[in-house]
Parts: C-alpha cells; structure tokens; sequence
C-alpha cells in the first residue's frame, strides 16, 4: 500500500483546509434552512442525535458537539424550554441527569428532515449515486481513522 506524503498538509488545497471548508459551506448552507423564526441548525442536530439514541446525558451532547459546558446549558435549556427534550432525574444516581427527546421534538426533528435533504439533493444533484457512496464510505473509513487512533 502507497504510504500518502502530507508534506504539503499546509497548503491552501490540503485535507485540512478542504473539510474545514467544506463544514463552513454545508453549515451556512443547512442554516439558511431554518427561518429566522426558527431555531438553530446545531439544536436540530441535537434533536438528530437524541433521536438516533446517540446522547442521553449533558456529557454525552458536550462531547458529540465539542462544546463547553456553559454552551451544553445553553443549547439544552433551549431544547427544553421549546418542548423538545425532557430531563428525567428518575434514574437510582440523582447526580445524573438523562435527557429525553419529547414527542414534539421527535415531530420536529422529522418535519425539517426533508429540508436538509433538499439541501443535499441542491449540492448533488451533478453526482452519480456511486460518487456519493463512495464519498460517504471515504468519510466513514476516516471517521473510523480517527476513533482507531484515539481522536474522539
């Protein structure tokens, strides 16, 4: 297997600056969205992540979303005071706090579903099917570089 020579990682056309780019466009892309009168792309994602069973704890969000804990307040106060997600202190530890998305939030986290893949569908629209299944799985295999190596 040909090793890559990343000698050049700090030029304009690098890996690096290329899915930073890359996030930069899909995020103001996908916010556009969402009405003023809306919320937020990143509370979306949330409800996203509480639907796919992938976060129940404050920790858990903080975590996924690389953010601080004054931003999880935030963002989970938000959450809450919109119906979206309930905190449940019925568990044996009261230090622990789980998170559950409300039937409301189930609702709107599937009403803007098709919005986002309108959006997607705007971006591809030139791509064959293969380009995007190979796309996904390059993106899934360096995902799966990164947790190997210890980047969470």
């Amino acid at each position: 297997m040909d090793r890559v020579n990343l000698t050049d990682e700090f030029s304009e056309s690098s890996l690096t600056c290329t899915i930073r780019r890359v996030h930069r466009l899909l995020v103001k892309r996908v916010q556009a969205r969402f009405p003023e009168s809306d919320r937020s792309f990143e509370e979306w994602m949330a409800l996203r992540l509480f639907a796919d069973g992938q976060i129940e704890t404050a920790g858990d969000l903080a975590r996924e979303f690389g953010i601080a804990t004054g931003a999880t307040t935030r963002l989970i106060d938000s959450l809450e005071d919109q119906g979206f997600i309930e905190r449940d202190r019925k568990n044996d530890d009261r230090r622990v706090v789980l998170l559950r998305l409300t039937p409301r939030g189930a609702a709107h986290f599937r009403e803007k579903l098709p919005d986002l893949a309108g959006c997607w569908g705007e971006v591809l629209a030139d791509w064959r099917k293969e380009e995007v299944d190979q796309l996904t799985a390059l993106l899934a295999k360096l995902q799966q570089s990164f947790v190997r190596t210890g980047a969470r």
